[in-house]
């Protein structure tokens, strides 16, 4: 039988868990933190994860897709808020009809995975156990026990899915030609989640976004009654508008009245007394795969920012591809699995987090300009490209609702970057023109 280790028992270690118990392989999850089956929610320091194509056709492949859609929300119309104006009620840009993005509670997720993988009796998860590092001189892995003793484990195939400060990346970075960069986008972010009785002023199945100059505030409901609230904010308006519980409590007064009447002002205030701002952070890799048998996956190889979603998505579909792999190579070969993943994967996963990166720099400069009223030529280029978004998805939204290569959608994308400039060059021309025989 062979054997694999997992390094990490997140939602990636949690898959990889039941794509290999599925066929039959030895498989061992070491995960430092202790069994969240049983424990309160996290709070302060998660929001609901956006389930797009990618993670839900991983979930089908394991078999409990069902499951995890009657415990999401499926989501097709977001209304938006931007400064003090009335909120927008607009449907999701979808690629096709029945498309939608499921939310869902990350600890809830993670536990249903876990049950999953553990109803494979070759399936062992050994809480309380930290992967400290890859061993490249043995090629093991070194795993610490509660006690505090270290031991040399080793498998077949070796997985570290254990996040975007992954220990055993940084055991790899002495080796030759590897290059990694990581970097924080000035942006944190707050949980506030809460279970309340009434929340009849949201409704199931709508995203809410309220928007001011450096913040976006999220909220959803969920179907166990629980509101998820995140806030996104520059450090700097964190540190001018919540270095206190009291200003915290009077920054959502003054600017989300209606959040602030449904979570209340103690939830508010105790949230910011415990917690601080979380940093989020953006990771690349040169390559995924090492020494023949050790892989790199979901954050710990290409922790992404969440703006548009894909984290969770890219990371699911790392296990989904890793199958695909195998059944092209057979479990005979597992050099050949290592290297083609590294290949196939490195590539694609690198330009979806280059798109993040993109999509975080532009939101900036959207929340920059809130404020900015547009001109009636600013007006009319606004409506032209609603218009050619329709003719040509944009790349996050064949990122969201297809299994396209992030390769092909950067490629797709740059021609229609191309016609679209064509376009709109044109439309000024004639414009201009139109102007000029009227002022003549």
């Amino acid at each position: 039988m062979l054997s694999v280790l997992i390094a990490g028992g997140g939602l990636v270690g949690c898959v990889n868990a039941c794509m290999f118990g599925r066929k039959g392989w030895r498989v061992t999850v070491f995960e430092s933190r202790s069994d969240p089956r049983g424990n309160a929610l996290e709070k302060g320091r998660s929001f609901n994860l956006a389930l797009g194509f990618r993670a839900m056709e991983t979930l089908k492949h394991i078999g409990i897709l069902e499951d995890v859609i009657k415990m999401g929300v499926p989501i097709k119309q977001k209304i938006s808020h931007q400064e003090d104006k009335e909120g927008v009620l607009e449907n999701l840009a979808l690629l096709k009809e029945g498309d939608f993005i499921l939310t869902i509670n990350r600890q809830k997720l993670s536990e249903l995975l876990i049950q999953k993988a553990e109803g494979y009796s070759s399936v062992k998860f050994s809480f309380d156990h930290k992967a400290i590092k890859y061993d490249v001189e043995c090629k093991k892995l070194l795993v610490e026990s509660p006690d505090g003793s270290q031991i040399n484990v080793d498998g077949d195939l070796i997985l570290a899915c254990d996040g975007a400060h992954s220990t055993i990346r940084r055991s790899l970075l002495k080796t030759p030609r590897f290059n990694f960069n990581q970097k924080y986008c000035d942006i944190g972010y707050m949980d506030l989640s809460v279970t309340i009785e009434n929340v009849s002023e949201l409704k199931l199945g709508i995203h809410y976004s309220w928007r001011r100059k450096g913040v976006i505030l999220v909220a959803l409901v969920n179907r166990d009654r629980t509101l998820t609230v995140s806030l996104f904010a520059n450090f700097t308006v964190f540190a001018e508008n919540c270095s206190t519980p009291e200003d915290s409590v009077l920054f959502f007064q003054r600017y989300f009245s209606l959040i602030y009447s449904i979570i209340g002002e103690r939830h508010i205030f105790d949230t910011f007394s415990r917690y601080k701002p979380q940093a989020i952070i953006s990771v690349l890799c040169s390559r995924h795969g090492f020494f023949d048998k050790l892989l790199l996956m979901g954050d710990a190889a290409h922790a992404m920012l969440p703006f548009q979603g894909q984290g969770a998505n890219c990371g699911f579909e790392d296990c989904l591809v890793l199958q695909e792999i195998l059944e092209e190579t057979g479990e005979d070969d597992l050099k050949s699995l290592v290297k083609k993943y590294s290949e196939v994967r490195t590539n694609d996963t690198n330009m979806m987090n280059q798109m993040e990166w993109e999509g975080y720099v532009q939101l900036v400069e959207d929340l920059q300009n809130l404020n900015r009223s547009l001109g009636w030529f600013n007006k009319m280029q606004s409506s032209l490209k609603n218009r050619l978004s329709v003719w040509f998805p944009s790349k996050f939204t064949l990122a969201a609702f297809s299994r396209e290569r992030y390769s092909e959608i950067t490629r797709k994308h740059q021609l229609a970057q191309k016609f679209q400039l064509c376009i709109k060059t044109t439309f000024a021309i004639i414009i201009i023109i139109i102007a000029f025989m009227i002022i003549r």
